[in-house]
């Protein structure tokens, strides 16, 4: 009986001992179809084979830690990949290359606030360290923001802006104070759904509306006043107007006593040019936005 017992000992350890083998060959091969994805993935967006750095973050994004530390194909990969390298901030962004790692902060957000939504999505993370490299510099204002922001030279109503980007105040505190490798995830949260800002310097009103296929939209509107030596644009809704397919209507809101000159909401701008606006809100967070032009609004049943 115990010769039986020891036999089965050692036949059961050999067992756990194969699966454990096999395991580790599947780990090896699903590290293997990730990097290769990846790299799929990258060339499609990119278009050139310089994207290396691009493909080689992603890839590192796309793997948990405990895969990322083993395994002879991921090993290759990372010798063969050299490390992303981010350039410090410049003024200027002009001559950027189309790299994300050759890009300085302000490029880098342009570039993947005008890009589609499935290059933003394997860019999330350098967008949230960019944006907390810009809050954190002590940059002159942006200049001319009447103009850049709710310009009416089109004659189409002013300027409109899409919200692309958001950093909530917990996860900006944290990176500012601790630095972001103390933010997990990708830190902050490309918007949802179709959110378009208007502005008018005309008529000094706002619109902010959220706009659902075409069929449903919810939109806020009221009054707004730039500041622009502090780049403070304050604002305050009066009016709601909802519409669903051919059915709309609309009413006044209510007048808020306390939320008159600086207690109302505000925007404090980072920078503002013809392509995006960076600005932090009352509530603490920062969002950017992208500019839009009349050919994306009637696609889209924006403000039509």
């Amino acid at each position: 009986g115990t010769r039986v017992a020891r036999n089965w000992r050692l036949a059961s350890a050999r067992h756990r001992r194969a699966r454990s083998k096999e395991r580790e060959r599947q780990r090896e091969r699903e590290r293997e179809r990730e990097v290769k994805r990846m790299h799929r993935s990258c060339g499609r967006l990119s278009g050139v084979s310089s994207s290396a750095g691009v493909c080689a973050a992603a890839a590192r994004r796309g793997l948990p830690a405990s895969r990322r530390r083993g395994g002879l194909a991921q090993q290759q990969h990372n010798a063969s990949v050299p490390a992303p390298r981010r350039v410090r901030p410049r003024a200027s962004t002009e001559g950027s290359s189309s790299v994300l790692d050759n890009l300085d902060n302000l490029a880098l957000v342009k570039k993947v606030a005008l890009s589609g939504k499935v290059f933003q999505q394997i860019s999330a993370r350098e967008m949230f360290e960019a944006l907390i490299a810009i809050n954190q510099i002590k940059s002159k204002k942006p200049e001319n923001l009447s103009k850049v922001l709710a310009g009416n030279e089109a004659g189409e109503g002013g300027s409109y802006w899409k919200l692309v980007y958001t950093v909530g105040k917990k996860n900006l505190n944290e990176a500012t104070s601790k630095g972001t490798g103390s933010v997990g995830g990708n830190g902050g949260n490309f918007f949802p759904v179709t959110a378009v800002q208007n502005w008018n310097e005309e008529t000094n009103r706002i619109q902010n509306g959220i706009f659902i296929l075409g069929v449903f939209s919810l939109i806020f509107s009221g009054d707004f006043e730039l500041v622009d030596k502090s780049a403070i644009l304050y604002f305050d809704f009066d009016r709601l107007d909802i519409s669903l397919g051919p059915l709309s209507f609309g009413f006044d809101l209510p007048a808020n006593e306390e939320r008159v000159g600086k207690k109302r909401p505000f925007f404090i701008w980072l920078h503002a040019d013809e392509d995006i606006a960076i600005g932090r809100g009352r509530g603490g967070g920062i969002a950017v936005w992208k500019k839009v032009d009349k050919s994306y609004r009637e696609d889209e049943g924006v403000y039509v």
